[in-house]
């Protein structure tokens, strides 16, 4: 059976531009800009109120009767606490009750590091990589995920840990340090790609240390450092036992050049999409981790209920398609609360009827 999963974002990870959070409401841009612009009490309590009712059981239930079998789980590298964070493990611990009640499998992903990995807002750090050029700060990221894995090893949920989510390349970085830098100057002088050797390093050495917690059943996932097609003869299966390789396509990130924006402009975008992953699952098992129904379709508007639902419709079944190819993917996300991003918001494109989780099943 396909994964049909959803992240549930800005959750125990806030992104702003997600909406509804003590970030939403915030001056600050950034999880780390919480910590100056706040009392640590007043934002603990605004952090507590949020964890406890942003995700509850309600939504699992929501979501097994819509044919989701998995949830990603973004979680920061303060899971367990720190002297500036107060921890959330206790919200892992419901989610992983309320996925065994309701039949769904969980993927904890670490989201974010110390000093960041990629210069994205949802890094926790805009503007800032600088997680990889201190040994200490990845000897404390692979002592949070053996936390992790010896906290849920056993547990009937857990499908699987994954070691770190969209570490940068230089690509990848330059991009976010001209889209989310330019206010921080101090920080993207300090920011550098991480090297491949030492994020093979790291994926090695977490490999290694969670692999005997939790044993061969449970799935190790490595993200693609946004190079999916790099990845052929890294981490060979005959060597890392149960190992999926993350990647995460969206539409939107790439129709800028788009000449009609109807469905089949679109649909031939998630064919070359649905390639690039055939051909890697040739070697190893691949995840899209992320994806979404966001495109840039400026005639959306004049579009009426049945023509919207249609044309995302088309969208939606193409890129199901794709994503089989691999081992299925995981939707961002579960809940997006801008009412100008409707098309990220699973609950509404699942309500409106644009997606169907069962497609294809």
């Amino acid at each position: 059976m396909k994964i049909r999963g959803a992240n549930l974002g800005n959750w125990l990870v806030l992104e702003k531009w997600m909406g509804a959070s003590p970030l939403a409401k915030a001056q600050s841009e950034d999880d780390r800009g919480l910590i100056d612009e706040f009392d640590a009490e007043d934002l603990a309590l605004a952090l507590e109120r949020h964890r406890a009712t942003y995700i509850t059981e309600f939504d699992f239930v929501w979501m097994a009767q819509s044919g989701i079998n998995l949830v990603r789980i973004p979680v920061p590298y303060y899971l367990f606490g720190t002297e500036h964070h107060t921890a959330c493990a206790e919200y892992l611990d419901n989610a992983f009750e309320w996925a065994r009640r309701w039949g769904i499998k969980v993927l904890v992903d670490l989201h974010t590091v110390p000093l960041s990995q990629n210069a994205f807002d949802n890094g926790g750090y805009m503007g800032l990589c600088a997680w990889a050029q201190d040994p200490a700060r990845i000897d404390f990221t692979l002592d949070v995920l053996e936390k992790i894995a010896r906290r849920y090893a056993g547990h009937d949920a857990l499908w699987g840990i994954e070691a770190l989510n969209e570490p940068a390349n230089e690509f990848v970085l330059n991009m976010n340090l001209k889209n989310y830098g330019k206010d921080y100057p101090e920080r993207t002088e300090r920011s550098k790609a991480i090297p491949r050797e030492v994020l093979l390093d790291f994926y090695d050495r977490a490999y290694q240390r969670l692999r005997p917690i939790v044993g061969p059943e449970v799935a190790l996932v490595f993200h693609d450092q946004f190079e999916l097609e790099s990845w052929d003869d890294l981490l060979p299966a005959d060597q890392y036992d149960n190992v999926v390789i993350d990647t995460h396509l969206y539409m939107n990130f790439r129709d800028f050049g788009f000449q009609r924006y109807d469905a089949e402009e679109y649909q031939e975008l998630v064919a070359q999409f649905a390639e690039q992953v055939a051909r890697a699952a040739q070697y190893h098992q691949v995840l899209v981790g992320e994806w979404c129904l966001g495109n840039h379709n400026p005639h959306k508007a004049e579009l009426n209920a049945d023509e919207l639902r249609t044309f995302y419709r088309a969208l939606a079944d193409a890129q199901l398609d794709a994503w089989d190819q691999g081992i299925g993917s995981c939707y961002w996300s579960y809940r997006v609360d801008d009412p100008n991003r409707r098309d990220w918001d699973l609950r509404t494109c699942i309500a409106q009827g644009w997606l169907d989780m069962g497609y294809g099943a």
